[in-house]
């Protein structure tokens, strides 16, 4: 499954274990076994933009699998997923203008399936292929629920968005271990197939993609769809995901940023932003100290007072911000300042 750095590469949500987690305690389940081999208490599961890592997903998958039995997962928890649940991000979708529309956004932000997919829509003679490339690298058994809940997830959501089902035409699933025509026919009123030589895909009639949809409303859209480049960058790798620890860190001078106020402006708790940043390599001490030393250097070129740019970096007093500063450059800020000069 990769190394530490990979292990962030992709960052998912918790809306979805929130979704199996229902679905475990109505099968009579305890949330405790659920989670158990990760560090996410049951309370966590109810803030939804809380970010976890994959490692985590894949044990409480595993862990859902190994209680329930049931082989084709997936297929029920992508039956059950609602747009809904994704709160402003899920209505931002159902007031698109059409459901072309709509796939475009999530396509742009797939915060409903996970960031593991690749979606795409290729049109022909009148009839749209909605493709799915799944992206990451897990045993077979995770990877065919991973593929089954996309697929049933898709088809759910387009038919929140439309307020109907959508008629599909066929489905391909590209992984022949998991061809059980019988239980699928529950799951979808269409042909299956099992084609390993084409990508997993539901077809369905084009004129489908210019459907205005029910809850269509341009201003609301346009206002909802400023906050999705936030939700998005959540969602980032771990180099994007290290710069937007230090953007926040930067925007919170105006009070002494700590590994908490920073944790709850990336949406996080304290303990996976830890984490994350111990598998990137990093701490939030190091993040600070080089956030801090890259602001002072052009506060001290813009010859603003080392007393006013102590307290601006959220330095007790000023003689705290020199042996900082010295332990970063190797000199005094006078020093450094006088060295820029010439």
């Amino acid at each position: 499954m990769g190394g530490p750095l990979d292990d962030i590469d992709r960052l998912a949500t918790l809306h979805f274990i929130a979704l199996v987690d229902s679905l475990m305690i109505e099968a009579g389940h305890s949330t405790q076994g659920l989670l158990l081999g990760t560090d996410l208490g049951a309370e966590e599961l109810q803030a939804g933009l809380r970010l976890i890592a994959p490692s985590q997903e894949y044990a409480i998958l595993r862990n859902a699998l190994a209680m329930t039995g049931n082989a084709h997962l997936g297929l029920e928890l992508g039956n059950r997923c609602r747009l809904a649940a994704y709160g402003i991000f899920g209505f931002t979708l159902l007031s698109s203008c059409d459901l072309r529309s709509a796939l475009r956004l999530l396509f742009e932000y797939p915060l409903p399936l996970g960031t593991g997919f690749e979606l795409g829509l290729k049109e022909d003679q009148g009839v749209a292929t909605l493709t799915v490339s799944d992206t990451f690298d897990v045993e077979d058994q995770l990877r065919g629920l991973a593929i089954e809940f996309c697929l049933t997830a898709l088809q759910s959501l387009m038919a929140d968005l439309l307020y109907q089902p959508l008629p599909m035409l066929n489905i391909n699933i590209g992984f022949p271990e998991l061809a059980d025509e019988q239980t699928y026919k529950g799951y979808f009123a269409c042909p299956v197939t099992f084609d390993p030589s084409r990508t997993h895909s539901l077809t369905f009639d084009a004129h489908w993609l210019d459907q205005p949809l029910p809850c269509a409303h341009s201003v609301s859209h346009a206002q909802m769809k400023k906050h999705c480049s936030q939700l998005k960058s959540h969602l980032e790798s771990p180099r994007d995901f290290l710069a937007n620890v230090k953007s926040a860190i930067c925007t919170g001078f105006d009070s002494v940023p700590t590994l908490n106020s920073i944790a709850l402006k990336m949406a996080c708790s304290s303990k996976t932003l830890q984490r994350h940043l111990r598998a990137a390599g990093t701490s939030f001490h190091e993040l600070l100290g080089e956030v801090r030393y890259q602001r002072a250097q052009e506060l001290l070129l813009q010859q603003v007072p080392i007393a006013r740019i102590a307290e601006q970096l959220g330095f007790s007093e000023a003689a705290a911000f020199r042996r900082a500063f010295q332990r970063w450059s190797g000199c005094t800020p006078s020093q450094y300042r006088s060295q820029v000069r010439h």
